[in-house]
């Protein structure tokens, strides 16, 4: 599978569980209940094909366990945690413009932690498709972004943001663990977490929870957390997290065809300017940059 396959796939995970933790957070169900049992659900899935290579890398595991929590803390408990309790008083569309700054909050985060230099190209990527973010978030209309009001939910929002932005960051320095093996033990570490804030601040009466709602949780759990997580971790380990935080700016676009798919909402003009500056954006920033360091490279410059 090619690399950047491994970015949109998490991309698409990811913005199911947008519009399906917006619809869960609206009926009634509090944050930590979809929080804590969706990685109780990841961990009672992947523990049997991971527990063989845990075993292996054991000794790595007791090695580097203080760096294993803080990913655990990142990636598994913070972000997931916040991003749900910032849906409970922020709208979908202030929240995805929001998300839409995570690639500068990666590269920014790259700069200070890593020293990594961005190039010209790589910028005018992320302005470009940072662009083609708010046209579609304000429907094209100029008007409607200078209206946009902001929340108590959209500093959550923000919050979860730069705890990702330093998560993707330092994955590029994570242990020498299998995938599997990391995987697991952050899972297993961030869900162990949210135990305490689940049994704490939880207020669903989980009885009265619906099959759609158990559902929706349930997808959170195998996509939005095994898949997404497997797949960001390789794609990030293959291109990098600046070039990873590209596809963020793709959340807006998968979420379109979703609710079209699922909503029966219908794609406008904008979208489609929207959707050419996004993929603009990432290509000049992914594919053009690449092939200009290829030449740079093999010329010696």
């Amino acid at each position: 599978m090619p690399a950047f396959a491994y970015l949109l796939l998490p991309i698409l995970f990811w913005s199911g569980n947008y519009v399906l933790g917006r619809v869960t957070v609206s009926g009634g169900i509090d944050p930590f209940t979809i929080s804590f049992f969706r990685w109780s659900i990841a961990c009672l899935l992947i523990l049997p094909f991971a527990w063989p290579k845990i075993r292996q890398d054991w000794p790595l595991v007791k090695q580097h366990w203080p760096m294993l929590v803080l990913f655990a803390f990142l990636g598994i408990c913070n972000y997931n945690l916040f991003l749900y309790i910032g849906l409970t008083s922020t709208t979908v569309t202030n929240a995805v413009l929001l998300n839409s700054i995570m690639p500068v909050m990666i590269l920014i985060t790259a700069r200070l932690l890593l020293g990594t230099r961005t190039s010209t190209l790589q910028n005018s990527g992320i302005l470009l498709s940072t662009v083609g973010a708010v046209v579609i978030i304000s429907r094209g209309s100029f008007e409607t972004f200078l209206h946009l009001t902001f929340t108590p939910g959209d500093l959550w929002i923000v919050t979860a943001a730069v705890s990702w932005a330093i998560y993707s960051v330092l994955l590029t320095k994570r242990p020498g663990l299998h995938l599997l093996s990391f995987f697991a033990t952050t899972a297993v570490i961030g869900t162990t977490l949210q135990l305490p804030l689940f049994l704490l601040f939880a207020s669903s009466d989980l009885s009265a929870l619906s099959v759609a709602n158990w559902g929706a949780i349930v997808y959170m759990g195998i996509f939005a957390s095994i898949g997404a997580f497997l797949c960001w971790n390789l794609g990030v380990q293959k291109l990098g997290a600046a070039t990873a935080g590209h596809f963020v700016h793709l959340m807006p676009v998968f979420s379109i065809f979703l609710s079209v798919l699922f909503l029966g909402e219908q794609i406008e003009g904008f979208h489609g300017i929207g959707i050419l500056l996004i993929f603009s954006g990432i290509g000049i920033a992914t594919v053009l940059h690449q092939r200009v360091q290829r030449q740079r490279t093999a010329t010696g410059g």
